[in-house]
């Protein structure tokens, strides 16, 4: 050990410091106390990585920043700025592994969630971010991998980047299926031209005939028709249901996708770290039940189930 003020090599331990009893030390030629660098794979994070692993252990298993800060120990706005720091790590992460892929078969759809405040709620001079958000999804119907994400207004304009952001992770002629959004059209167009068999499945929705004059509820769907826009779609592969499925584990492992609570996202700058967080867990960490591995194992990205300390050393 090396003294980082006079370089002097002869030093002593002198205790320890900290939760984590990290080891102290004494130059025994200027008498000042240092301690081993310490590597911060979270940058200027302070919080463990035991400790920062559990944390986000426990956010994507559906729990509330309120609920982990109880659990965990850790105060909520140090929670909310690791799910940034995080979040921004992961981001990274999903960018340079999920490139080059080969499905047969994509499904795109939209989550609704808001910021801060409903879209009917809202007042003249709010921030442009609150209001509406929704959480887009390109899914893999075969191997299940997200392939791509994005959090955004439902309009031409995030129509256009998510689909552009998804052309660029794919390869070979692929089958395409979307929701009736007419935006897409347009978008699939424009990335894609002929090199796609691009269905839509549009939904006609009714009221339930039970439906009384106070009734609440979603509309029911009274009919699907697929709906082929380019190339030769195969018909038995026009479909959302994989991606609709997918939708609702967003909604049953993030607490604020939860509906009529208020565990909502306040910024959306923490709703696309969330979103970022989950698609990178979902694809490298959780294994599917249905072709029991991971989503990225399966579509040949990675060989091992990742855990999330090895997501944060990455």
């Amino acid at each position: 050990m090396t003294c980082a003020r006079c370089q002097h090599t002869t030093v002593k331990r002198f205790g320890y410091y900290g939760r984590s009893k990290v080891q102290r030390f004494r130059c025994k030629a200027c008498n000042a106390t240092f301690s081993e660098p310490q590597a911060r794979p979270l940058g200027a994070h302070t919080t463990s990585l035991d400790k920062t692993t559990e944390i986000i252990s426990l956010m994507v298993e559906g729990m509330s920043v309120r609920a982990i800060s109880r659990i965990t120990g850790v105060d909520k706005n140090t929670i909310l700025s690791l799910l940034l720091t995080v979040g921004e790590k992961f981001r990274s992460i999903f960018d340079s592994r999920v490139q080059d892929v080969r499905p047969r078969y994509v499904q795109l759809d939209e989550t609704w969630s808001f910021v801060h405040t409903k879209e009917k709620h809202l007042s003249e001079g709010d921030p442009g971010e609150w209001g509406d958000a929704y959480t887009w999804l390109a899914l893999d119907a075969q191997s299940k991998l997200i392939i791509s994400y994005r959090v955004g207004k439902r309009d031409g304009l995030s129509a256009l980047e998510f689909v552009g952001d998804f052309s660029r992770r794919v390869r070979g002629r692929l089958q395409v299926t979307s929701d009736g959004f007419k935006p897409y059209i347009g978008a699939m167009e424009e990335y894609f031209g002929a090199d796609v068999d691009f269905a839509q499945l549009v939904k006609v929705y009714g009221t339930p005939d039970n439906a009384g004059p106070d009734w609440y509820g979603p509309p029911q769907v009274i009919a699907a028709v697929p709906t082929p826009v380019s190339g030769k779609p195969d018909f038995k592969h026009i479909c959302t249901s994989h991606v609709e499925r997918a939708n609702l584990t967003v909604r049953m492992q993030l607490r604020r996708f939860t509906r009529l609570t208020n565990g909502f996202s306040k910024k959306l700058s923490h709703l696309k770290a969330a979103i970022s967080v989950f698609a990178t867990w979902y694809n490298f960490v959780r294994v599917h039940q249905t072709i029991r591995v991971t989503p990225a194992m399966e579509a040949g990205i990675t060989d091992h189930i990742w855990e999330i300390e090895e997501l944060l050393l990455a």
